[in-house]
């Protein structure tokens, strides 16, 4: 079965999940019974723990950013390993794994580079099947990951294990974290002692001055129109938060 096509009924689970499903962008989805793809030798079957929102999900929910439909979102997620292919050596059942919307395929010039942030097939996953639904029609995987269900099926280059996190803090490590971090160590390259402003506290900007704090900068300002946000930058340690003009 390639990829990126429609699926079959063999191709699937004889046994349904619940899912959050979008048909068409725009309107609203809803809670349905979906029958994931059969792992493959490459795959692994996880149980979602937990699930974070972010605003990309409301991009490909109203069709700003391009996503087959229906489909099933949320790529912020953590979970537990279920099942793995005959050729999965990395995880194994039982595992707690974060899971990754732009894997790394670790063979093209970058990833060998060692720029894997600059993956040239990080994007291959994106728009794969997921399931069928209750009448046999494909639903596909919202940018590969598919948290937004009970379980998902991804390739094994699309978890990666972990050990002592809270699982509602690793399902932002899916996304958010490594947004706001890999701005500040892969494209900003902060080196320690230089000074970093962020603009913006949502979680990729909370995220960012963490990033700075990591890389040594000596003075970090957090800068936004939320006093709330401003209040949550300040419990990181960074130097004192300014309100945005209005």
């Amino acid at each position: 079965m390639s990829t990126n096509q429609p699926l079959t009924p063999e191709d699937v689970y004889a046994e349904a999940i619940l899912a959050f499903v979008h048909r068409k962008p725009g309107e609203q989805g809803q809670v349905e019974k979906i029958r994931l793809r059969k792992t493959g030798p490459d795959d692994v079957r996880v149980r979602i723990d937990s699930v974070g929102v972010c605003h990309s999900d409301l991009s490909l929910s109203n069709g700003t950013l391009g996503q087959k439909m229906p489909a099933v979102l949320g790529h912020e997620a953590s979970g537990t390993v279920l099942e793995v292919g005959q050729d999965v050596t990395t995880v194994k059942a039982g595992d707690t794994v974060i899971l990754l919307w732009n894997p790394s395929c670790g063979e093209c010039w970058f990833c060998k580079a060692g720029d894997k942030h600059l993956c040239e097939h990080a994007a291959d996953n994106t728009q794969r099947p997921l399931a069928l639904d209750a009448e046999d029609n494909t639903v596909w995987a919202g940018l590969g990951v598919a948290g937004f269900a009970e379980q998902t099926v991804v390739p094994a280059r699309s978890v990666m294990p972990i050990e002592g996190i809270d699982p509602d803090q690793a399902a932002m490590l899916g996304c958010a974290s490594t947004t706001g971090v890999g701005a500040v160590v892969n494209s900003a390259k902060v080196v320690p002692g230089q000074s970093v402003a962020v603009v913006g506290l949502g979680g990729v900007g909370l995220s960012a001055v963490q990033g700075a704090l990591l890389s040594g900068a000596s003075q970090v300002i957090a800068i936004d129109r939320s006093q709330e946000r401003l209040a949550i930058a300040e419990t990181t340690g960074q130097s004192p938060s300014k309100p945005a003009r209005t």
